[in-house]
């Protein structure tokens, strides 16, 4: 069975912002032998949409779509999900898991400490 996984970011007009979240999946790439493919919400590409045809093109029997959100807003609790299940409806021999935006994680929170440990002066 092949699974992929798909990180799904928010999107941004910003190319380095899109470069940043490519370097992320490049990472994950590097950690996994299935295939790791990018997706984001809007504003960049490729399109959540285009990642899962990617995936069932490559293979894939079941697609893990891991959001790259920290919080539980609007499109982790209704638009991804609807997302979902329009493409299971359209491949029924594709299962379908999402994962749980990052949230209030310790981890996380080390990080920003290190963050602002880091912070340069603007003035």
């Amino acid at each position: 069975m092949s699974t992929a996984l798909i990180i799904l970011g928010h999107g941004s007009r910003n190319p380095a912002a899109t470069e940043q979240f490519m370097e992320l999946v490049a990472q994950l790439r590097a950690q996994r032998d299935e295939p790791v493919l990018p997706a984001f919400m809007e504003l960049a590409e490729p399109s959540l949409a285009d990642a899962v045809a990617d995936a069932v093109a490559g293979g894939a029997v079941e697609i893990v779509v891991q959001p790259c959100f920290l919080f539980d807003g609007m499109h982790i609790r209704r638009d991804v999900p609807e997302m979902l299940a329009g493409f299971a409806a359209e491949r029924p021999g594709v299962m379908f898991r999402f994962g749980r935006p990052l949230g209030a994680d310790a981890r996380i929170a080390e990080i920003l400490l290190e963050r602002a440990g880091e912070a340069t002066c603007l003035g």
